[in-house]
């Protein structure tokens, strides 16, 4: 440190180069000499920043109380610098940090593409649009839950009445209680499809249909079989319908055609049952030849209709002591004329009418 003419102070850093040679310096020469060595010229390199050591000033009071007004004017602008300062230090830092600032506020002036805050629009109003039906559809859940609870709990749908339609072999009674339905049962709480097999147990029961008559009344309308033959079991008779179906078993007879040469095992003779699929098939033939004798009016002499073979089917006449070979079934509507005739011109006389060859017909009396 040098004091010079005008009193200001001039600082003296010294490096670690500099500090090594002035110790060296110190061993060399003696201390009085020291004052007389004037100090190494300053250069760039003895002011790195990194390697600086700060050697404590003494500020020694001036005389000139001129220059002591001037100093302290400077000392006041000093302060406001230092107070100014004071606010804002490390101006380098300040700088970077304004400038990051600058640039983060760019970055979010920054404007988006329309092409993809049209995309983002279309995302938010899709997500809306689907959060808005997901709250429609629950809504509506909730209120056909509510609906179904009141349904089911409220006593205004409990049964009060059960109506049977359709109805002449079966009694009323009786499909009441085979539907199973109680009164005060609540009304929806059974199955419709359940009722109309319990009904059908009954044979005579082809089909039942079940509606709801809201809010307190069940309609069961039931439709029947009708017995279109009859069947020979033992001192019995069976009835069943033109599709086989076995209605009823019966000590009396139902003056309806006897079918005979059937192949159902008796076994299977029950009401509810069906008959083999074989005698169903016959029973179509049966039919047509029934037809045939209805058109020409001898349908209701025919009590017996064998049909053990299905290439000769004959029908008896007991009424008339005659006995027909028809053959199959074709050109049925011409045998059943014929047969008729042969009945007219042959009354009186027992035998058999041959008509399973239109070229060979022939009436044999039976002696």
């Amino acid at each position: 440190m040098k004091k010079k003419n005008n009193n200001k102070l001039d600082f003296y850093y010294l490096s670690k180069d500099n500090k090594d040679k002035r110790v060296q310096n110190k061993k060399k020469h003696p201390k009085k000499k020291l004052k007389k060595v004037n100090p190494e010229p300053m250069n760039d390199d003895m002011f790195n920043i990194d390697n600086e050591i700060v050697i404590g000033v003494t500020v020694l009071p001036e005389k000139n109380s001129k220059k002591n007004q001037n100093k302290k004017k400077n000392k006041k602008v000093a302060v406001k610098k230092q107070k100014y300062n004071a606010n804002d230090k490390f101006d380098v830092t300040d700088n970077e940090r304004n400038q990051r600032r600058g640039q983060a506020q760019k970055k979010k002036v920054k404007r988006i593409p329309y092409e993809e805050e049209r995309k983002r629009r279309q995302k938010r109003e899709k997500k809306f649009r689907i959060a808005k039906l997901i709250l429609k559809i629950l809504l509506f859940i909730a209120i056909i839950i509510g609906v179904i609870l009141f349904l089911f709990i409220s006593p205004v749908f409990n049964i009060k009445n059960i109506n049977v339609q359709g109805n002449t072999k079966v009694n009323t009674e009786e499909i009441k209680s085979l539907s199973k339905l109680n009164l005060e049962e609540n009304i929806f709480k059974f199955s419709s499809k359940k009722i109309e097999e319990n009904v059908k147990e009954n044979a005579y029961v082809d089909s039942a249909e079940i509606k709801r008559k809201l809010p307190n009344t069940v309609e069961i309308t039931v439709t029947e079989r009708t017995p279109k033959y009859q069947l020979e079991y033992g001192n019995a008779f069976v009835y069943i319908d033109a599709n086989g179906n076995i209605l009823e078993i019966s000590s009396q007879n139902a003056n309806l055609p006897i079918i005979r040469g059937y192949s159902t095992a008796q076994d299977s003779i029950k009401a509810g049952n069906k008959l083999v699929d074989e005698d169903c098939n016959k029973l179509i033939t049966v039919e047509k030849i029934l037809k045939a004798a209805q058109s020409n009016g001898i349908c209701d002499i025919i009590t017996y209709i064998n049909i053990s073979n299905d290439k000769d089917y004959t029908v008896e006449l007991p009424s008339k002591g005659k006995i027909a070979y028809l053959g199959d079934d074709t050109n049925i509507n011409d045998k059943m004329l014929i047969l008729k005739e042969i009945l007219n011109r042959e009354e009186g006389k027992n035998g058999e009418v041959f008509l399973n060859d239109l070229n060979k017909i022939f009436f044999r009396e039976k002696v």
